[in-house]
């Protein structure tokens, strides 16, 4: 029989490291003592221990800045002096969803143009986004970041004379969160009536004394449909407030007159999701169209709002739009 130096040198060429081949020992031989050191010892003498080649550090990717609660984004409309300034407030078409409302959409760029409006601005989410929390590639019907954006480019209304300008939302920073891809820019390279004015927030000088705030929140819906308006307004400094806030994000409509703004819930082109629908969060379909009169120097006189809404989802509404 075999000393146990001598199937400690066996198994040393078996590349086994020194604990392995002491617990064998031990096993094989009955001992009782654990026989670690004195196997090491000895296959050390020997020369028969291997220098390991050191495990290389996995380089760390550097991690992708945040997107949330950007600074907003600046941006100076060409006003001519008109006294009577229409345009349209509307967002969140979540489009990529299984539940987007695109024919509502379109229906609504409709009246926008019988209305004789040449600007529409978007609040944001014009995608659904990927993997936004469990599940949620079940709802999607477009489920990467190309897809979506051929799908807008493809779909979204294109009509003569108006110009969309948008921001994105956390729907849309997610395919930036995943893979690194800013969809506002990629969709505006494509679709020159879709004008990409950046992440999270905007404000637009409709006139030099006029100012129009573009808003998507992060956070969840309230128990109250104003609550969240009212706290982002009592947040505002007295001498940085817009004069008209358009908000989307909560899929919901209304209007508020608070601390001298005019505050817009956007409302959405979305019906109610597996999740909205779990959560017992209701969701509100169609768009605004406002008209603000202004006086020479740009300032608000008065200004009218006008709801267009839309009543009963259209099942499975995408269909209509992929053949």
């Amino acid at each position: 029989m075999k000393t146990w130096k001598e199937r400690a040198l066996e198994l040393s060429k078996e590349d086994l490291r020194p604990r392995e081949i002491a617990d064998i020992i031990k096993e094989e031989y009955h001992s009782i003592y654990d026989m670690y050191d004195s196997v090491y010892s000895y296959l050390r003498r020997q020369g028969a221990i291997k220098k390991r080649k050191p495990k290389l550090k996995k380089e760390k990717k550097p991690k992708k800045p945040a997107l949330q609660n950007n600074e907003p984004s600046h941006h100076r409309s060409n006003w001519d002096g008109t006294k009577v300034i229409k345009f349209a407030l509307m967002g969140d078409t979540q489009i990529g969803s299984k539940y987007t409302q695109l024919t509502h959409l379109h229906h609504f760029y409709g009246v926008c143009k019988a209305l004789g409006v040449d600007t529409v601005y978007h609040t944001g989410d014009i995608t659904d986004g990927i993997k936004m929390r469990p599940g949620h590639e079940y709802e999607l019907y477009k489920i990467s970041a190309d897809e979506m954006k051929d799908d807008v480019v493809k779909n979204y209304p294109k009509v003569d004379g108006i110009t969309t300008y948008f921001i994105t939302g956390n729907h849309d920073a997610s395919l930036y969160k995943h893979v690194g891809y800013d969809i506002g820019k990629a969709i505006a390279m494509e679709r020159d009536d879709l004008v990409y004015l950046g992440r999270d927030c905007a404000i637009v000088n409709i006139t030099p004394n006029c100012t129009l705030e573009l808003r998507h929140p992060w956070d969840g819906t309230a128990y109250a449909q104003s609550y969240k308006i009212q706290k982002m307004i009592e947040a505002m400094e007295s001498d940085s407030k817009p004069n008209i806030l358009a908000v989307g994000h909560y899929h919901k409509i209304e209007y508020l007159f608070y601390r001298n703004v005019h505050a817009f819930q956007t409302g959405c082109f979305q019906s109610q999701t597996p999740f909205t629908r779990g959560k017992g969060i209701s969701v509100h379909m169609g768009g605004w169209i406002i008209a603000v009169e202004v006086d020479k120097n740009g300032y608000i006189l008065r200004l009218t709002q006008q709801f267009i809404p839309f009543y009963k989802s259209i099942k499975d509404d995408y269909k209509n739009f992929i053949k």
